[in-house]
């Protein structure tokens, strides 16, 4: 097997188990507001030193490509942060209300939500052959919302926050496309983590304040060191390697990751509407993508 694509597994393995981290953290008395702050900070601290080093044959740190922003690209970035910063608080929360396989199988609706923004900012029409995968994506949220209703397990209000956590991740990728132009993906992460601490830091007195335990933190730990660099820089150095079409649906295993770690950590056993529900919105965001990447009806 190509080792590009242990890096790609070993990614999702690490981003899957977000989720029950995040669940930790609150269970051992943080609050969402708290998590996100501290998981930034601590993605920020890891990235921070990386960045002021000038790499061989480089006239300069990558840090230094911030410089090249200008005006318009950092109110973007700013703008980015804040919609970093809502879909953190959004999702986490949803997690004390709802199954771990729901919320993370209805935030992983973001690129549906993509698309239609950029339908409706940008003018970019859905692909045709995208479509049929969005209904279906579609209809196994609302197979999860009903599960949620009929008091099988979870909550419709954990469901909805868990979508809204989606819309506002799609929020942000449309920011960033604005916003990093002229600068490396890394140092542009980098600011994007420490606006989004210094965002959720305003935002701590209205939220509950700072409420973080030991455990806690060590759970968030596990969120900054695994799924920031042992989970998304395994995607960006695979993508040397790998086309960011195998990265795409390979992220689509995050929802059934999170149900194993969930099954393994939490006792938490999914009840058959909710397992059809995941396995549906999993099903049709696979169709969107091979219908968005002509993957369906390739022309000869």
């Amino acid at each position: 097997m190509n080792p590009s694509y242990l890096l790609v597994l070993l990614g999702v393995a690490m981003v899957s188990y977000s989720g029950p981290l995040v669940k930790v953290a609150l269970q051992y008395g943080a609050n969402p507001v708290s998590v996100a702050l501290m998981r930034m900070v601590l993605s920020a601290a890891i990235l921070l030193p990386i960045m002021c080093v000038k790499r061989k044959g480089q006239p300069e740190a990558p840090i230094v490509t911030l410089r090249r922003m200008t005006g318009k690209q950092w109110l973007w970035s700013v703008t980015a942060s804040a919609f970093l910063a809502l879909h953190y608080l959004t999702w986490m929360t949803s997690l004390d209300a709802t199954s771990t396989f729901a919320s993370v199988a209805l935030v992983c609706t973001q690129p549906l939500f993509v698309a239609a923004l950029s339908g409706v900012v940008l003018k970019e029409k859905m692909p045709k052959d995208a479509r049929l995968g969005a209904l279906v994506a579609v209809v196994g949220a609302l197979l999860i919302g009903m599960n949620s209703i009929a008091g099988m397990s979870g909550d419709i209000t954990g469901d909805l926050l868990a979508l809204a956590g989606a819309i506002f991740m799609a929020g942000h990728w449309l920011c960033n496309r604005y916003a990093r132009r002229t600068v490396e993906a890394l140092p542009f992460t980098l600011l994007l983590y420490t606006q989004t601490a210094l965002l959720l830091s305003l935002a701590l007195p209205f939220l509950g304040g700072f409420c973080m335990t030991g455990r806690a933190l060590l759970a968030v730990a596990g969120l900054a060191v695994g799924c920031t660099l042992l989970g998304h820089s395994m995607f960006t150095l695979a993508l040397g390697k790998v086309s960011a079409t195998v990265v795409s649906f390979a992220l689509l295993g995050e929802p059934v990751g999170a149900m194993i770690w969930s099954m393994v950590m939490f006792g938490e056993i999914p009840t058959v509407l909710l397992f059809i529900g995941g396995t549906v919105t999993i099903a049709g965001l696979v169709l969107y993508l091979m219908g968005s990447m002509g993957m369906l009806h390739r022309k000869h």
